[in-house]
């Protein structure tokens, strides 16, 4: 009885320095070359049926492919990776059913040039994850968080010129967290969108930068 106990003791405490090892694993910083996040390209998107970004700032796509190995070396899980890196600065949808009604896409391809949006370069914050249940089954999402003020700013005057030119409906200068989707337990990332990211919850490591 004495011998099944210690067992079981071991046992117990070999799981746990292992969940913690784990754990540990996941919390340390990525790290991704400087030059991958100094390269950023602005991207016009015509509308399509299946289409995220009308304006898009897009990376090079070594910036997703790092990172989407560091993601399954930590977490040894099977997931499909977009077939680009970009943040979404402007929804297809945003444009569809608010915007269309009162700015042309040309009017709001010369606001974004105007604003100098080809010159942001966002900050990274982290490496994070969010997860939900669907149906039954458990979906997740591993993104990279950005901040930019400068983007932010952008859709603060793209709202106002929507009210100038007698928009009605609600545009929200930022509706969503500014993320560049690396991987997913599914195929379609359209539909995590809007993205509302908490970084005290949803950030999982520290991305950091090599120069």
């Amino acid at each position: 009885m004495k011998k099944a106990l210690i067992a079981v003791v071991a046992l117990l405490a070999l799981s746990w320095l292992f969940w913690r090892s784990v754990q540990s694993s996941l919390s340390e910083p990525y790290v991704v070359r400087s030059e991958l996040v100094s390269q950023w390209r602005l991207v016009f998107e015509e509308e399509t049926p299946l289409g995220l970004g009308l304006i898009s700032l897009r990376l090079p796509d070594q910036f997703r492919a790092e990172l989407f190995q560091q993601i399954f070396s930590r977490t040894m899980e099977s997931m499909r990776s977009p077939v680009v890196a970009a943040i979404p600065v402007v929804l297809q949808s945003e444009f569809r059913e608010v915007l269309s009604s009162a700015l042309s896409m040309e009017r709001i391809h010369t606001v974004a040039t105007e604003y100098r949006l080809s010159d942001v370069k966002p900050e990274p914050v982290c490496i994070g994850v969010m997860r939900r249940h669907v149906a039954g089954n458990a979906r997740q999402l591993y993104f990279a968080l950005f901040r930019s003020p400068e983007i932010l700013h952008f859709r603060t005057e793209l709202e106002r010129e929507y009210m100038l030119a007698g928009g009605v409906r609600m545009f929200k200068p930022s509706p969503f967290s500014l993320v560049v989707p690396l991987a997913g337990s599914g195929g379609n990332f359209l539909d995590w969108w809007p993205v509302d990211v908490n970084p005290e919850t949803d950030c999982q490591a520290p991305l950091e930068l090599q120069f």
